[in-house]
């Protein structure tokens, strides 16, 4: 359990890390460049894998939600409170569909980083496996959380997702007190030592992504000051 927490723990401070890292990134370029275009142009280069993934990943998830899409763009956009390092165009839609593709970029950059975790080991995987696993880390971290929507649409998911099991349980309380019982003892039957040592692992990957995060924003931050 407490491996599980640290890298839920891990994984939200990496999502405040991560637009304060852009953002200081693009201070940064500007006060060197005192260009806009410099600034695109560079961001793109630098997140460009991440930010394909994060599109991509709204393409997908619309497609197969039926849900009508228009042109995708991978090139940073400035925007009075930041940066926005891609964007797609969704069509009108409803408000289930619409928060399952807003969601998009956040559930396959989990499922993408649990199969770093799974294919790549700390100690056993050659030295180059970890470097690329742990930039392949830094490019997903900090990118599947780059739109505002995208976490309006995490927030409306986790709460249906909690009602969704609060209403189940309840139903199951009322229909058969005896069933929750038993659901209690086969959990309480589970061998989680696989799970245990799946999340200390993604939760050591996963610091150093953050770690590398703070490092880059601590290096940055005297010259960022005011763009």
């Amino acid at each position: 359990m407490i491996y599980f927490l640290t890298f839920l723990f891990e994984l939200i401070l990496l999502f405040f890390l991560s637009k304060k890292l852009i953002n200081s990134l693009a201070k940064v370029i500007y006060r060197l460049t005192k260009s806009h275009r410099a600034v695109v142009h560079i961001l793109a280069f630098i997140f460009l894998p991440g930010t394909i993934i994060h599109e991509l990943a709204h393409l997908l998830f619309a497609g197969v939600m039926l849900v009508p899409v228009g042109e995708m763009s991978v090139l940073p956009e400035i925007e009075e409170k930041g940066v926005k390092l891609g964007s797609v165009q969704i069509g009108y839609t409803d408000p289930l569909r619409r928060m399952i593709v807003g969601v998009a970029p956040v559930l396959l950059g989990m499922i993408l980083i649990f199969s770093i975790f799974l294919l790549v080991k700390i100690g056993t995987s050659p030295w180059w496996q970890v470097i690329l696993a742990i930039y392949l880390l830094f490019e997903i971290g900090n990118t599947m959380f780059s739109s505002r929507k995208d976490i309006e649409g995490s927030i409306l998911f986790v709460i249906l997702i909690l009602m969704l099991s609060i209403i189940a349980l309840i139903a199951l309380y009322f229909l058969n007190p005896a069933l929750i019982h038993k659901i209690w003892l086969w959990l309480n039957g589970l061998n989680l030592e696989g799970s245990s040592n799946f999340f200390k692992t993604a939760s050591i990957y996963l610091i150093a992504s953050v770690v590398l995060d703070f490092s880059v924003i601590l290096l940055t931050r005297p010259f960022a000051g005011k763009a």
